[in-house]
């Protein structure tokens, strides 16, 4: 797509003055601090961007109190502006700022030309007061799984604790402050960018993670949303552990599908010719037995299989790298399932795995204000057991089980999440994939299903059929298209839901 490169903007730093915006209110609410180019900043995945950064509330609700700096990426309209595009990405913990660029080539020039487009960097990574831990997230070890006896479950809670208190401790952040990084504080730092930039109404997209920001937001201030779009769905009406078993469940499905796939692909079929299922649960087992070492690379065990196989779950192109793998590994060649399970991991720039915590752990009500998340942790795994989620091929189940044990986790006083969206005054599109290990299919349908047809402004769903964990953006016309037109026209598709195939 086309790209015109953003003019270097003079700014006027005298307080209360800029180039674009609304003017700064009393000291007691958010103030402009700075606007430059975010190559400037240090934002070098928005260098066609323009970083704009408030001092916003750290408690929204006591804004005379202690203020963060939060940064926005703006893309101004190459036109007259017709509206703001706002791209809330995934995680939680993720920079948006660090892939600002690379999606912004790819939007439509009609999108280029009308709309001021936004990324952000939410309050706790990248420009925006970031909280890390990567010493202590990287070198953190606790584990519990249902079958743990009470006394490695009390282990695991002294562990946990453990690891919530020195996460703090490294990243020097008061955990007194650990409920203000909550997606309901956040979103209000969008509001406040809102009011600057002097725009009515935004019009939302949120991918993954992303989702559960865009609805916050839109429940928060449906007056303010010209549309919005959640891709890869978050429920904000399903919460933990709910959400984790469906999670476990949907890795999983998505590792079946995935092999019998590859049993229909005569290539693939060729390979390694059988039952692919049959045959990854009997290297499983063999593994678990007797791990293998392929020339110059690490034990393969059956640990290594289950890691290759869930960090490939996520995209098609990942999935056939995996069964490849998983076909050289039958024949006695363990190199792809080595680089693939035994891969090296690490932080990375554009994450915080602090910020992933600190946001999920407040997002929901884990433990009752005043209650014993060690009797938590009980009901947890009870649910987990009664789920079956050990007897999975995969599961991703206990990645939230530490937020029993986060800093603040019985002292946060007790929340309600935004009831479901029924008739908002606001057109929708939901998007997912049938085959999203991430944000399975069926939180997508349970927003869908609660919007009410013919109630209020459109809605409409765009289903992919083998696709992968967040859909719009990657090329295929059957889903950009309509999506594109959304953005640009507030108008969703005359059929209500769209099926496309990867």
């Amino acid at each position: 797509m086309r790209i015109r490169p953003v003019l270097v903007l003079v700014v006027l730093l005298l307080a209360g003055c800029r180039i674009d915006g609304t003017a700064s209110p009393a000291p007691d609410g958010w103030e402009f601090v700075s606007e430059q180019p975010c190559a400037d900043a240090g934002a070098d995945g928005a260098s066609d961007f323009s970083c704009v950064t408030l001092s916003v509330p750290v408690d929204h609700a006591q804004p005379a109190g202690e203020h963060w700096d939060v940064t926005f990426g703006v893309l101004r309209a190459e036109g007259e502006r017709k509206g703001v595009y706002v791209t809330a990405t995934g995680g939680p913990g993720s920079s948006g700022l660090d892939v600002a660029d690379s999606y912004a080539a790819a939007f439509p020039d009609d999108v280029r030309q009308g709309f001021d487009v936004v990324f952000l960097d939410q309050r706790g990574i990248g420009l925006s007061q970031e909280l890390r831990c990567d010493d202590t997230y990287y070198s953190y070890s606790g584990f519990v799984d249902t079958s743990s006896t009470p006394a490695e479950r009390d282990a695991f809670a002294d562990a946990s604790t453990g690891f919530g208190e020195d996460c703090f401790a490294e990243a020097g952040v008061d955990p007194a402050t650990a409920p203000r990084y909550a997606t309901a504080q956040a979103v209000e730092d969008l509001e406040d960018f809102r009011q600057w930039l002097d725009a009515p109404e935004l019009t939302l997209y949120g991918e993954s993670y992303g989702t559960q920001y865009v609805q916050t937001y839109a429940a928060a201030h449906p007056d303010r949303v010209a549309g919005l779009l959640v891709d890869g769905v978050v429920d904000l009406a399903t919460d933990q552990p709910e959400f984790a078993v469906e999670q476990a469940q949907g890795q999983s499905d998505v590792l079946v599908a995935t092999l019998a796939r590859c049993d229909t692909n005569p290539v693939c079929a060729a390979v390694a010719p059988g039952d692919s299922l049959a045959d990854y649960d009997a290297l499983l087992a063999r593994l678990a037995a007797d791990p293998v070492t392929p020339p110059g690379g690490d034990p393969v065990d059956d640990y290594t299989l289950r890691a290759a196989a869930g960090s490939s779950m996520g995209d098609p192109y990942a999935r056939q790298e995996f069964t490849d793998a998983l076909n050289d590994a039958l024949v006695g060649d363990f190199a792809g399932l080595d680089a693939l399970g035994n891969g090296g991991y690490g932080p990375t720039s554009d994450f915080s795995d602090a910020l992933y915590y600190a946001v999920e752990c407040q997002d929901y009500d884990v433990v009752p204000e005043g209650g014993d998340p060690r009797a938590v942790l009980d009901d947890w795994l009870d649910a987990g057991a009664a789920a079956g989620v050990d007897q999975l091929r995969l599961s991703s189940f206990y990645g939230d089980v530490d937020c029993l044990f986060w800093p603040g986790s019985t002292t946060t006083p007790d929340f309600a999440r935004p009831a479901p969206v029924t008739d908002p005054p606001y057109p929708v599109m939901v998007l997912n994939a049938d085959t999203d290990p991430a944000t399975p299919f069926v939180g997508a349908r349970s927003v869908f299903r609660d919007l009410v047809p013919g109630a209020g402004p459109a809605d409409a769903a765009i289903v992919q059929l083998y696709g992968p964990h967040v859909i719009y953006g990657r090329g295929d016309p059957c889903i950009d298209e309509p999506v594109d037109a959304f953005i640009t026209t507030g108008q969703v598709p005359a059929q209500r839901v769209t099926i496309c195939t990867w």
